[in-house]
């Protein structure tokens, strides 16, 4: 097979070598770089496929084999760092990594202020409610009717939003 004839072939299989790529991950970029390394390595190889007439199975094998690779180096990669970070815990020690807690103090900061702007028993009962008393066990601590502590529960929540509301914008960065 000349060089021509296996170029326009390989091109000719690139629509049928991505669905096959899908099979493997549904990622975009993943699926361009096994079309990519499979073609590459045909290309290298093409000695070993002269003369076959299934061009499509053995793309499909050397795919198959560039996932099934870099799957496995992903796998010692994560395994090396675990193993890495449990000999440190052995130690006695903490993992070498220092968190920046500033933001979640910050964080904190405005939820103590916007708490402290309500009214005592709405703030007795919130942190109560926070603290994971159910609505009929805060009724009878408080002596209230349960739907007046659903109410108050909720305008609680209503006017912490509002306080908060600058954290509402970015969502995604907040949620943990």
């Amino acid at each position: 097979m000349e060089s021509r004839e296996l170029n326009f072939e390989l091109l000719k299989n690139q629509k049928i070598l991505k669905n096959i790529a899908y099979k493997f991950t549904k990622d975009p970029e993943e699926i361009e770089e096994l079309v990519q390394e499979a073609l590459v390595r045909s290309v290298k190889y093409v000695d070993k496929f002269f003369n076959n007439p299934k061009l499509v199975a053995w793309l499909y094998v050397i795919m198959k084999n560039v996932y099934i690779n870099n799957y496995r180096r992903n796998q010692k990669h994560y395994q090396f760092e675990d193993h890495q970070k449990a000999s440190y815990r052995i130690e006695g020690c903490t993992e070498p990594s220092v968190d920046n807690h500033a933001e979640g103090k910050f964080v904190m900061n405005d939820i103590q202020c916007a708490l402290k702007k309500l009214p005592k028993d709405y703030y007795d009962l919130f942190i109560k409610f926070m603290d994971g008393y159910k609505y009929r066990e805060l009724s009878e601590e408080f002596n209230m009717p349960e739907g007046t502590i659903k109410t108050r529960i909720h305008y609680t929540r209503k006017f912490l939003q509002k306080q908060l509301s600058a954290y509402g914008k970015d969502k995604k960065r907040w949620a943990a």
